[in-house]
């Protein structure tokens, strides 16, 4: 038995005494454990709960401290419209600002969008509680940005556009993603048709959100 061990001890190179039990590591890593009465088993490893997991993460994720603090408007979207290209032949057919306000742990988004066409509600309709705008970033990652309220537009016959302006609140999960990549697509739906649209600014929250956060 005593040369036994000795052979077994060379051949795993390392070991450790606990509970009357000798653990061996194999060249292969595995835990092998000797008892007193000449049997072994491997060492099963150790289960990780899932609540254990819930504790990893949660201690990796970075909590977010909010300024009061309210930012310049941005233009983020500029670009043609698919619907108005077929009677304008404007490259900037739809236009659309970002401002962001930081009050009391909220996040808003301002959206101020500007359509060249005095009949918006002809084209797009409204924004309802229905809209979104959906932000497709780099590392594929879509981020739904959901509006809450019913807006309609102001239409200015006399100058040939209508703009309108309207506000959804930021989550914390929308931060954290929004600051992890670019903007590549910006896809809003209106209440009378989707569209994709270019983006003017893809940076726009990488700049923007490290300034309302402490």
């Amino acid at each position: 038995m005593k040369y036994i061990l000795v052979f077994v001890a060379i051949l795993f190179a390392s070991y450790s005494s606990v509970d009357a039990q000798i653990r061996l590591r194999t060249p292969e890593g595995k835990i092998v454990l000797l008892f007193d009465n000449g049997t072994w088993k491997y060492e099963e490893p150790k289960k990780i709960t899932e609540e254990q997991k819930a504790m990893k993460i949660t201690e990796s994720i970075k909590p977010i401290v909010l300024k009061d603090i309210e930012l310049d408007a941005l233009t983020v979207i500029k670009g043609e419209s698919a619907k108005l290209s077929k009677f304008l032949d404007a490259k900037d057919a739809i236009k659309c600002t970002f401002k962001l306000k930081s009050e009391k742990d909220k996040v808003v988004l301002k959206t101020d969008w500007k359509v060249l066409d005095e009949e918006g509600s002809h084209f797009f309709g409204y924004i309802t509680k229905k809209s979104k705008i959906d932000l497709e970033l780099a590392n594929g990652e879509i981020v739904s940005l959901q509006y809450a309220n019913y807006y309609q537009p102001k239409e200015y016959v006399n100058y040939g556009f209508s703009t309108y302006s309207a506000e959804l609140e930021l989550s914390k999960e929308n931060i954290r993603k929004l600051q992890a990549a670019y903007i590549t697509k910006a896809t809003m739906k209106w209440s009378r048709r989707t569209e994709t649209y270019t983006v003017f600014d893809p940076d726009y929250f990488l700049k923007e959100l490290p300034k309302i956060i402490e």
